[in-house]
């Protein structure tokens, strides 16, 4: 039988003539060293491993320190129990001496649970006690533990008292849970460079880690099936910001990592200062994000934490957070710029309130004390690469809305004289205008069809408005001949005057530069009628037959008229706009079941208008 004593020298059984003991070890922690960071240093690559490695049952004295009343090695007990490294040796029978009873030990330690779970033994500092836990030992009523999977459900931990809030706590365990699932990448600077931040991690060292992860690793790791993809999907080429607190205890590394992998890159803020106040850490957020606007290649998407400042913790009102206050910031700068929430607040009414404040993707980061199974972490990691990569298809919205507030800005509406034209530009531009319009019903929910077709009905409402103002074109009759004759001119941008572009002539004739084409597009059922799918310009004007070129003053001819002689939209351009006109037409404004039923337009069509006013109004 191989003993080992574990004391502080402030026992009789390291006398070795009456307690022979093979192997002692002298508990001596420094006042300034945390306990459970000495415990764990000496368990995992110390003498006291090498030590219990060496014996089959092990006796702690109870008081380890000159705090008589901090049972310490009640604590070093849990420790050796849940020290993986330990392998069966942590196992092994733990002979307790201790003046007190169980029941006195129970009632003034604040973690007594251990007492009373198998292969737990208390012994008073006499020779027979001693005597007796060595033939006991011998004859097999001394046993060691046999069942883990039950120690672990049988007893409780305090969170560590140097931890201020379980936020922080929550941080660290999701970033060790996702972690330890991720495929090995030994070859990769950002993997090593993580790995080494999370072994550096304090809270891997503290007894409420050892115990929360033994629980969660109830389910065996598969590697074929518990193996998180750290490549998500569709976030390529972008630039995503970070405001995290807790950035700089591996959170940085690991959204490098992933990022990385995932060809995008991470632009975090990592200035966050111990002694600073809210008040200063807000501003100073807010002045990074200043500089961020100004880049030629703005951050259109962030994560941001909720709690930003220790005085979060304890602040009653949602609104007062500084995560909250960050993100108002960035709506008002810019609504279309996205958020994805990332925290370790589970509560169902936060999320409701950011979604009150535009936020619509909202990660929660795995907690302690939810014991997930791996499949469970799997699920985690994948809805916040699922929320992270739905926020990356909205960025567009950013784009949009700086391109409608330059349009409202900066315009050609100034130089219209008519009283007329210029209520047809304030519809177009005012606040809560139709280019607003547009940008509110994206922002609302850019996948729901009826809301597309909705906005599609608002930009060609929008573009006919521009088509009809007095100083871009005139359509209508030319008595310049004597003849009322119907036709359609331009004002030249350059302001060198009107140039016609079709003039109907008598006899069905009409001298023009272009003709429409008749046809069918390819989303168009095949027994529908053929319609105009674009048209052909001649190198100069021309006179055909009015009823071939299809030309009169419609809202069709006007439009392709304006732009493409006044406006110069190739004519690629133009011919998209004319399918949307007749989706518009038979889907969006009246349902003629003239479209095949497989075909969609999307929010890309609408961005494709908004390029489009942006040449037509600039």
């Amino acid at each position: 039988m191989k003993k080992l004593l574990i004391h502080s020298n402030n026992t009789s059984f390291n006398n070795t003539e009456l307690f022979p003991l093979a192997e002692q070890f002298v508990f001596d922690v420094d006042f300034d060293k945390d306990v459970d960071f000495y415990i764990n240093e000496n368990l995992t690559d110390g003498g006291l491993k090498l030590k219990l490695e060496k014996c089959d049952i092990v006796f702690i004295k109870v008081s380890l320190s000159k705090n008589y009343l901090e049972y310490l090695g009640l604590r070093l007990a849990y420790h050796i129990r849940l020290t993986k490294s330990l392998g069966a040796k942590a196992y092994m029978p733990i002979v307790l001496i201790a003046e007190e009873s169980f029941q006195y030990l129970g009632l003034t330690h604040p973690e007594p649970s251990i007492l009373f779970t198998k292969g737990i033994y208390l012994i008073k500092e006499l020779l027979d006690d001693y005597q007796k836990a060595l033939k006991w030992f011998a004859d097999g009523r001394i046993k060691p533990l046999d069942d883990f999977s039950l120690f672990v459900n049988s007893i409780f931990i305090n969170p560590p008292a140097n931890y201020q809030s379980h936020h922080s706590i929550a941080n660290e365990w999701a970033l060790v849970r996702y972690f330890s699932m991720l495929e090995s990448d030994d070859t990769n600077t950002s993997y090593v460079s993580l790995q080494n931040k999370i072994y550096d991690l304090d809270y891997l060292k503290t007894l409420h880690f050892k115990h929360i992860e033994a629980k969660a690793n109830r389910q065996k790791f598969n590697s074929k099936k518990h193996t998180i993809n750290a490549i998500l999907k569709g976030i390529e080429g972008k630039k995503i910001g970070i405001i995290d607190d807790e950035i700089n205890k591996g959170w940085l590394e690991f959204y490098g990592y992933i990022l990385n992998k995932s060809k995008a890159t991470a632009m975090p803020f990592n200035n966050f200062q111990k002694d600073e106040t809210k008040v200063e850490l807000i501003k100073k957020i807010e002045q990074w994000l200043l500089e961020i606007f100004k880049l030629v290649d703005p951050i259109d998407i962030f994560i941001i934490d909720l709690r930003l400042h220790d005085d979060d913790f304890s602040e009653q009102d949602f609104q007062n957070l500084s995560g909250i206050q960050i993100i108002k910031f960035l709506k008002k700068y810019n609504p279309g710029i996205q958020v994805v929430v990332s925290t370790a607040s589970n509560k169902v009414w936060n999320y409701q309130k950011c979604l009150d404040l535009g936020v619509k993707y909202f990660s929660v980061k795995e907690s302690p004390e939810t014991y997930n199974t791996r499949s469970e972490t799997i699920a985690s990691f994948s809805h916040f690469s699922n929320q992270l990569s739905n926020a990356v298809k909205d960025v567009f919205l950013a784009e949009i809305f700086r391109k409608i507030e330059d349009l409202k800005k900066n315009n050609i509406f100034s130089k219209i004289t008519l009283e007329k034209d210029k209520k047809s530009a304030n519809l177009i531009i005012e606040k809560n205008g139709l280019l607003d319009q547009i940008f509110n019903l994206l922002r609302l929910d850019n996948s729901d069809e009826a809301i597309i077709h909705q906005c599609l009905l608002i930009a060609f409402q929008i573009l006919e408005n521009y088509c009809e103002l007095g100083m871009v074109g005139n359509f209508g009759s030319d008595n310049s001949s004597g003849n009322r004759l119907s036709s359609g001119s331009i004002w030249a941008k350059d302001e060198s005057g009107p140039k016609h572009i079709f003039i109907n002539q008598p006899n069905q004739k009409i001298s023009t530069w272009f003709e429409l084409v008749n046809g069918r597009f390819p989303f168009q059922k095949e027994d529908s009628n053929e319609t105009p799918v674009s048209f052909n310009v001649f190198e100069s004007m021309r006179l055909i037959s009015s009823y071939k070129s299809g030309l009169d003053i419609s809202s069709l001819v006007k439009m392709i008229t304006i732009l493409y002689f006044r406006d110069n939209i190739p004519k690629n351009d133009v011919n998209q706009i004319m399918a949307l006109r007749y989706y518009r037409s038979n889907v969006a404004a009246h349902l003629t079941g003239k479209v095949k039923t497989n075909y969609r337009i999307n929010a890309n069509d609408i961005s494709f208008f908004i390029d489009v006013f942006t040449r037509l109004f600039k």
